[in-house]
């Protein structure tokens, strides 16, 4: 885990004088992050044809809310590489690199790309209560995860029945405790299934909410659900038609799976 560096690229200010001169810094400290940005940065998504050498130059073509992204990405790499379970590696890392994704489209469809950056790293944070849980008792959790997909339910009622805390009370905690910005708990500390109206007026965490749906339906994250039961779920949340019949096609979901970042990091 690696909870000051996120802090500290989460707290960089895109609006500051020496934004980038902090990124870069900060960036110099991790290897790893260096050559994941870098790869992920010369993919098809970002590079736009530019081949992108070193980190200033990435900051300077992408800007700081990219690099913040791929930084974030990079950690949350680094966690799932160690990981071999299966179960785990579908339902919590795919999970949340495809509902990130996901997330990030549903923002350019909706025409709010300037919210796509924040959407993705939404997306990749949202489970990280079941990251900790499963990080803090692997063994444990991996029973709790199969038991939520056999029952089948949520899994904060699987992990509320064994542990008597779910993924929701840890998230919160989490967001406290590495001192990243409170309004992360939107993302982290709340059931995204059951999200109430007035909660969709913030669009990154209706997105997610969205995002999220989409992605256990089709088998990641929970058992899959077939497309009316789908389609249903999106309209209560909020979703128009338009955006559902775009979602729920086939195509959609074979772009994430065939992304270049979903490919390189999984």
């Amino acid at each position: 885990m690696q909870p000051d560096f996120l802090a500290r690229i989460i707290g960089i200010n895109a609006d500051s004088d020496n934004c980038f001169q902090e990124m870069d810094s900060l960036l110099r400290s991790d290897q790893g992050a260096v050559s994941l940005i870098l790869r992920v940065a010369n993919s098809a998504m970002y590079s736009r044809g530019r081949h992108i050498k070193t980190i200033p130059h990435a900051i300077n073509l992408l800007g700081i809310n990219i690099i913040r992204s791929l930084a974030i990405l990079s950690v949350s790499r680094s966690i799932f590489t160690q990981i071999k379970n299966k179960l785990i590696k579908k339902h919590v890392w795919q999970h949340s690199l495809l509902t990130a994704l996901a997330c990030q489209q549903i923002c350019i469809a909706m025409g709010e790309k300037e919210l796509s950056e924040e959407a993705f790293v939404a997306g990749l944070l949202h489970d990280i209560g079941k990251v900790l849980l499963f990080y803090n008792n692997p063994n444990g959790y991996i029973k709790i995860l199969g038991y939520a997909l056999e029952k089948p339910c949520a899994c904060a009622e699987a992990e509320q029945k064994f542990l008597k805390i779910d993924h929701y009370d840890v998230g919160k905690q989490t967001i406290w405790e590495w001192k990243l910005p409170v309004y992360f708990e939107n993302y982290t500390a709340i059931c995204l299934e059951q999200i109430l109206p007035d909660q969709t007026q913030d669009k990154v965490l209706h997105f997610l909410a969205i995002a999220n749906s989409l992605i256990k339906d089709a088998g990641f994250g929970a058992s899959p659900s077939d497309l009316p039961c789908s389609k249903e779920k999106l309209m209560r949340m909020g979703a128009g038609e338009k955006l559902i019949a775009h979602l729920l096609e086939e195509s959609f979901m074979q772009r994430l799976v065939q992304n270049e970042i979903y490919r390189l990091c999984v």
